[in-house]
This record gives structure tokens, sequence and C-alpha cells, in this order.
């Protein structure tokens, strides 16, 4: 289905809005955001802006939605047949990617500060990026994995297999603690995810992912 001239216009034009209000929300927060200096930076005049949201709320969860919506077009998601070990991994691998990414981690840095004292925003954010991405994954769980796995709660599982891959090098990344991972590092992660996964969910665990193939060195904690 085409698209007039003047409808396409005003699509690229709500995109470069969320473009710029991105770069505003990640620089200087919500509260410090104003739809002023987002009308400023784009030039011409404010009823356009206005036009197009009719407030800062409105505009943050366009913004939610688009970055929330372009992680997850990115995401991996191997269908068709295969070691279900070797597709897993490489759904892993592609979750940790988004999870350490500049736009996931602005994401959750920008929400933080603000969601005891604005809990719709919060909601807003968890509703439109983490929730919606774990039923995405749980229903490709459902329909690629259900032979060989026992559960039927898909959402759960999704919700197992992105906490099992990116959780901790995210919150590294999200409070600073880590430099970004090298590709070596988030290879290994990923593997790792995928055997603990299938040994948590598979109907025959051990035809997937041996016991053996887990166990390896113990990685030491870091001194005080």
């Amino acid at each position: 289905m085409q698209i007039g001239k003047r409808e396409s216009q005003r699509f690229e034009k709500r995109a470069q809005i969320i473009a710029v209000a991105r770069q505003h929300f990640f620089e200087h927060g919500f509260d410090n955001t104003s739809m002023s200096a987002i009308a400023a930076q784009l030039g011409g005049s404010k009823r356009t802006l206005w036009s197009h949201f009719s407030d800062k709320e409105e505009l943050f969860g366009a913004v939610v939605l688009d970055t929330a919506s372009g992680i997850r077009a990115q995401i991996d998601m191997p269908v068709g047949e295969g070691d279900p070990l070797e597709r897993l991994t490489r759904l892993c691998r592609s979750i940790i990617d988004r999870a350490v990414s500049p736009l996931a981690v602005g994401m959750f840095r920008l929400i933080g500060p603000i969601a005891d004292r604005r809990p719709d925003l919060g909601k807003i954010f968890y509703e439109r990026g983490p929730r919606e991405t774990q039923r995405l994954i749980g229903e490709y769980l459902r329909e690629n994995f259900a032979d060989i796995l026992w559960t039927t709660d898909f959402r759960q599982a999704g919700i197992d297999l992105v906490t099992l891959s990116g959780a901790e090098m995210h919150f590294e990344r999200m409070w600073g603690l880590s430099v970004q991972p090298s590709n070596q590092v988030k290879d290994a992660q990923a593997h790792r995810a995928a055997m603990l996964f299938l040994r948590a969910y598979a109907r025959n665990p051990e035809s997937f992912v041996p016991r053996a193939e887990l166990a390896g060195p113990v990685t030491p904690l870091p001194e005080d």
C-alpha cells in the first residue's frame, strides 16, 4: 500500500522529532528536557512539534516505543532445522549485543532516576520495552522449541533466557562497572547461557548438554 507525499513527509518529520527528543532525554534526563528546547533544535515553529505530540509524556512514550522496537528488530531468532544448542546460542549472543548496546543502556539509565516519582513513565517503559521483548522471545520459543521443552509457560522461559544471556553484562554496563565486553567474552557467555537454559528446560537435557560440558574452571572473585 502506497502512501501519499504529504503523509510520507509527516512520517519523516515524526521520526526526526523522535530522534532529536531521544538525544535530549538521554543527555538531560526526562525532568530537564523541555518541548521548547526540542522544538528549537528542530527549527521551524513549535506548532509543528505540538501537532505530532500533545505533551512531553506522549513524546517520551513514542521515544520508548521507537527505541525498543529498533532494538527488538535486531534480535536474531533463527528458525528452521538445526541443532537447538546452536540456534539458542545465536539467539543468546544477539540478546547480549542488544543488552549492552548504548541505546538499551541509555534507556535504562533514563528511566531509573524517575521511576519512583513517575510510575506512569516506568509503566510505559516496561510495557513497551522489556515486557514486549520477553513476550516476543517467549513466542519464538513456543513456535520453535515446544517439542523439546517441558514448559508451557513460554513467557517465563523467555524471561529466564534473557536473564541468563545478558543480565550481568547489561547491569555492569549500566552502572559503569565495565567496558564493552569483547566478542570472545560475549560468545562464551552466549554459549553458556544456552547450555544452562537447555539443562533447565529441555525434556531430556542430557541429550543436548551433557552435565560434564558445564564443568569448567571457577572464575575467582576479585580481591578487595
